[in-house]
């Protein structure tokens, strides 16, 4: 057996610290995710949207209703963009899937707003932390604050 005391060698032991702390941040930078992309400007065209669903208000909801007479909350979202220049499903699953999504910190009027489950509800953003939806049988549509719906998905028209 070698009973020589091993010794270390200083410029070695100092390149593979720098080596491992270097390989670790890389590592951990590809972990990390990516910035989330900005949002896209609001489009021209949001502002006839939300006059055209503000003007809804109090209409009744009805089941599969586009209006004039009556709106379910899918309805009134195709039809208000309609009036904004833009073709959209009548499925609030469709509408969230076909258009980018943005930060709840990033919505501005016209806006369309959904809870975790986009195939559930949608609203459309107002303004001044107000939407306006068409929620239930026996409802109308109305102008809610946001946090009467857990809304935590946004995308943005046009």
């Amino acid at each position: 057996m070698n009973s020589r005391p091993r010794m270390p060698v200083p410029h070695l032991t100092r390149r593979w610290f720098v080596v491992l702390v270097l390989g670790l941040g890389l590592s951990a930078a590809a972990c990390m995710p990516p910035a989330p992309a900005p949002a896209p400007a609001p489009s021209p065209n949001a502002a006839a949207a939300v006059a055209y669903a503000e003007a809804q208000i109090g209409k009744p909801y009805c089941y599969a209703g586009t209006g004039p007479g009556c709106f379910d909350c899918s309805g009134l979202t195709m039809r208000a963009w309609q009036a904004g220049g833009l073709a959209l499903p009548h499925f609030s699953g469709a509408q969230y899937a076909m258009f980018p999504k943005i930060a709840l910190s990033q919505i501005r009027p016209g806006d369309l707003l959904f809870p975790a489950d986009p195939g559930q509800h949608v609203a459309i953003y107002v303004g001044n932390k107000l939407m306006v939806h068409a929620t239930t049988p026996g409802d109308v549509v109305r102008m809610a604050p946001l946090s009467d719906v857990p809304i935590t998905l946004a995308v943005r028209p046009g």
